[in-house]
């Protein structure tokens, strides 16, 4: 399988759900080579007009995030994967943080009207 890495500064990502174990058919969670167990977490993923959904996996701590939430997908990687005539790109990053926010930017002060 080959793997490449994301330039995520390229991209707007949110979360749409919180962090959940990864699990298998039977409900039994699921860990890296380490033995690190495994979180999901699902993203929407802009990049330029394209949208995309995914569920970008982490090993070791569950990640903070909540839904609606702006995030970091810290250390990106897609795997592709092809299996019994099936292929696709599995997700994973070392980390997923909240992006911090903005500092908010006061509007310009209005014109003045004009008589006419």
């Amino acid at each position: 399988m080959r793997s490449f890495p994301v330039n995520t500064a390229l991209v707007t990502a949110v979360a749409v759900s919180e962090s959940v174990p990864d699990t298998d058919m039977d409900g039994k969670a699921k860990a890296n080579r380490d033995g690190e167990p495994l979180h999901v977490v699902q993203v929407v993923v802009t990049y330029e007009e394209t949208v995309s959904l995914i569920k970008v996996k982490v090993a070791g701590k569950a990640p903070k995030v909540t839904v609606g939430a702006p995030v970091e997908l810290v250390g990106l990687v897609g795997l592709l994967w092809a299996m019994a005539g099936r292929h696709g790109i599995a997700w994973s990053a070392q980390d997923i943080r909240i992006r911090p926010a903005a500092p908010n930017t006061p509007l310009p002060p209005a014109p003045a009207p004009t008589k006419n």
